[in-house]
Formats: structure tokens, C-alpha cells, sequence
């Protein structure tokens, strides 16, 4: 017994596709997608070019039989009556003269739906894009909590400057008291900071490496498969050099001297794009370094670097990072601390930086070993630098020149407290207009 034969009425397919549209042979648009219809009214009798313009592949004459010859690459529409992209596929249907786009809207930020007039319900269930806007959905609200929580936490923070400046009036037995206290208190805010810090970076990092262990281990078999697909292809044009008209139409239609060339590359793109998110994990649990509570014998180049790769949001379009390693051996100490006073230096520096006019901004990285047998580090900036009253201060718990919500005044004194942990020291020396340089000594033993 045969199966019945079935037809899907324009109805349903408006309603399954809601961005599919189908032309004739003179380019006419005689059916669409309910949301098509609604973003664009008067699409269904219009011409392909009234309503569209083909951005990919370019076709020199966009006619009928030139779009159905390009029915195996993928389609970039732009919408004449506003800012919506379409990708996807044109499908030629030869007994009907007709040609079927099925497709569905570029869409990389949840905001541009309302740009283009499109919620998440016009697109169909079954569309990936879909899952892709609900992710960024959930992107969204989890970083809006977590502006709340860090908003609350400056506004604590906040709380304590002013009963800090309060206690400074008070009796000089009071007054040490209230600092070792504010001293503890900063301590337990920042540990409690990066530990929660570390724990996400060492989440993401693990629920990441899952998949793209998965997609890395199989990129090989894929590369190694796709030589041998073309190695067999060119034996047998070698062996057999006088294909059918048939076959050689059909290597014209999808350009396969150019798919010979493009597809080894895009696996290479691929695997450096895996290689790429390996070196982010590896970065993000070198920087937390949850595993290492106690000393450990770590290359500080690594923490540095691991820094520099969490920071790059801040350097990668305006400032320069210029590195001068010197050879230093593995140093004994508490990894994770020493990664928070690097972020600490190297994230206001940065910040100063982008606060400036100057036309080369630059962070300078140094490393050495001096005589007295310590790994010395030096980073510097060339941003406008720190007036002499306040480098005397900059040490001190809750001291900031920050706007109220840009800093908290813990950062450069929870570095100093863990430099003397280590038995080391951290000095500034700064001119204003000639930038700033910190430097920190870590003995070796």
C-alpha cells in the first residue's frame, strides 16, 4: 500500500515558515510567510527586487535561471523596507517554474527585534535561530542580577566609607582598632569576591570543555575524511579525465575547483577557532586557580598572561601591551593572590588609559631577577600618572579617586597586604603627565 500523497496548503506553509517566500520564473512573488506579509504588505504580487536585494552570492544578472544555478550556496537578502537580513536557501521547483526561499532573520542581539518589528514568537519552533535568541535572552537577565548584586555591594561598601571617615575623629586606640577591623573586613569582601569569581570561571570553564573536547577530538577524523574525499576525487579524475556532460555540468554548478580549495581551509578555521576557546579555559582556571590554595612553585609569565587574556575587552582596541620577559625560574607562592594583584595594576592601569586623550596608549610588562636574588616585575603605563599627595594614599583600605560605583578603594591595598604575605614589596613611583610605574619584589626563596 502507498503512502497517501500529501500537499501542504499556502496556509500551513505561511504558518510553518513565517519568512519562506516563492517566486515565479518573471520574478514575481506569489506567496509568503504570515510574517513576511506583516512586515511587508504589499510583498505578494511585488517583484523579487522591489521587496529584496541579493547581498550573497553576487549574481551579475539576478534573473530567474541565474538564482536557480546558485540553488546549492547559501542566500543573504536585505529587506528594501528596513535593516532585516535574511539567510537561507533558495530551492528551485522545476515542474512548477517556480523558486522556494526558505529562511529566517540574522539576528545577533535581542534588541533588534523590536529594530526590525519581530518578536520571539514570529519565528517557527522547529528554527534554531530561536534557541540562539532565547540564550541571549537568559544572557540578559543573568547579567542584569548581577549588576543588581554589584550594586548592592557598592552601595555597602558605600555604607562603610562614611562610618570609616566617621571613626576617624575618634581616639587614636579606637581609630587602630577600627583599622585592623576595616583591614579583616576588606579581606573577607575581596576573598569572598574572587573565590566566588574563580567558582564561575571554573564552571564556565568546565561546561565548556565538555563539548569542545568533543568537537576538537572529532575535527581530526572530519580533516583527515575530507582529504581522502578529495584525494579519491582527483584519482578518479585522473583515471577517468573524460566525464560525462552531465558531471561536468554538474562540477561547473557547484564550482568545485573552488570547493576543492575552500573546504580544507574552512576545517583549518575551524580548528583554530577550537584551539582558540582551549587556550581561553585554559586561561580562565589559571587565573582562578581554585586547585592551588597553598603555595606552589608557578611561572608568574603564565599569571601574567592569563590576566592579560581576561583583560583583553579593555586592551584590544586602544592600548598596546609590550612585554620584556626575562628569564625568571618557577617562584613559591600563592598563585591565585599574586593573579588579583596583577588584575588589580593592570585593570586600573588600562582604566587610566582609556581616560586619556593620548594618541599611543601603552602598558609595559618587565620581568627580571635582581641581586638580591628576587623576581622583580615591572608594569608601566604612560597615561597622565598620580600627583604626590595621593600616591602616599593610594595603599590605604577604601581610598579611591574613582566616581562613586567605579571603585571600591580595596584593590591596591588587598595587593600590598598579599606582596607582604610573600615576604615581598610593591612600590610606586609616578610623575603627573609622565605616567606611572609599579614595581614588585617577590623573594625566589
Amino acid at each position: 500500500m502507498h503512502p497517501p500523497d500529501l500537499t501542504l496548503p499556502p496556509q500551513l506553509f505561511a504558518q510553518a515558515f513565517p519568512f519562506h517566500f516563492v517566486f515565479k520564473s518573471d520574478r514575481t512573488i506569489v506567496q509568503s510567510g504570515e510574517v513576511l506579509q506583516r512586515l511587508i504588505p504589499q510583498i505578494i504580487g511585488s517583484q523579487l527586487d522591489q521587496c529584496f536585494q541579493i547581498k550573497r552570492p553576487i549574481i551579475q544578472n539576478a534573473n530567474f535561471a541565474a538564482i536557480s544555478k546558485q540553488s546549492h550556496s547559501i542566500f543573504t537578502l536585505k529587506s528594501l523596507d528596513s535593516e532585516m537580513i535574511l539567510k537561507g536557501q533558495m530551492m528551485p521547483i522545476t515542474d512548477s517554474e517556480v523558486i522556494f526561499f526558505l529562511g529566517s532573520p540574522v539576528v545577533t542581539e535581542i534588541s533588534q527585534l523590536n529594530q526590525l518589528g519581530i518578536k520571539l514568537k514570529d519565528f517557527a519552533i522547529h528554527d534554531s535561530v530561536t534557541d540562539f535568541l532565547f540564550l541571549l535572552q537568559a544572557k540578559g537577565k543573568l547579567m542584569d542580577e548581577l549588576t543588581e548584586q554589584q550594586t548592592k555591594l557598592k552601595d555597602a561598601l558605600r555604607e562603610k566609607e562614611a562610618i570609616a571617615s566617621l571613626a576617624e575623629a575618634r581616639a587614636k586606640t579606637v581609630e587602630q582598632a577600627l583599622e585592623n577591623l576595616q583591614k579583616t573586613q576588606s579581606q573577607l569582601i575581596q576573598a569572598e569576591k574572587m573565590s566566588g569569581l574563580g567558582q564561575m570561571m571554573a564552571g564556565i570553564a568546565h561546561e565548556v570543555n565538555n563539548p569542545l573536547n568533543f568537537i576538537n577530538g572529532n575535527l581530526s577524523h572530519i580533516n583527515n575524511y575530507v582529504k581522502d574525499l578529495i584525494s579519491l576525487l582527483n584519482l578518479y579524475q585522473k583515471n577517468f579525465p573524460q566525464a560525462s556532460p552531465e558531471i561536468i555540468n554538474y562540477m561547473k554548478e557547484i564550482d568545485l575547483e573552488f570547493l576543492l580549495e575552500d573546504l580544507p581551509s574552512l576545517v583549518s578555521s575551524v580548528e583554530m577557532g577550537g584551539h582558540r576557546i582551549r587556550d581561553i579555559i585554559l586561561s580562565l582556571r589559571n587565573f582562578s586557580r581554585l586547585d592551588e590554595a597553598e603555595q606552589k612553585n608557578v611561572d608568574l609569565h603564565e599569571g601574567i598572561e592569563s590576566t592579560l587574556l581576561i583583560l583583553n575587552h579593555k586592551l584590544k582596541h586602544d592600548v598596546e601591551v609590550v612585554r620584556n620577559y626575562g628569564c625568571l625560574p618557577k617562584v613559591l607562592c600563592y598563585p591565585a593572590q599574586l593573579n588579583q594583584v596583577f588584575m588589580n595594576i593592570l585593570s586600573n592601569a588600562a582604566d587610566e588609559l582609556l581616560e586619556t586623550d593620548i594618541k599611543s596608549k601603552q602598558i609595559a610588562i618587565q620581568t627580571s631577577v635582581n641581586e638580591l636574588n628576587y623576581a622583580c616585575i615591572r608594569i608601566q603605563d604612560n597615561g597622565k600618572g598620580i600627583p604626590l599627595e595621593i600616591q602616599e594614599k593610594i595603599f590605604t583600605p577604601f581610598f579611591t579617586t574613582k566616581p562613586i560605583g567605579k571603585g571600591t578603594g580595596l584593590g591596591l591595598s588587598i595587593s600590598h597586604q598579599i606582596i607582604e604575605k610573600h615576604h615581598g614589596s610593591i612600590e610606586v613611583i609616578s610623575e603627573v603627565g609622565k605616567g606611572t610605574e609599579f614595581t614588585i619584589k617577590i623573594p625566589l626563596s
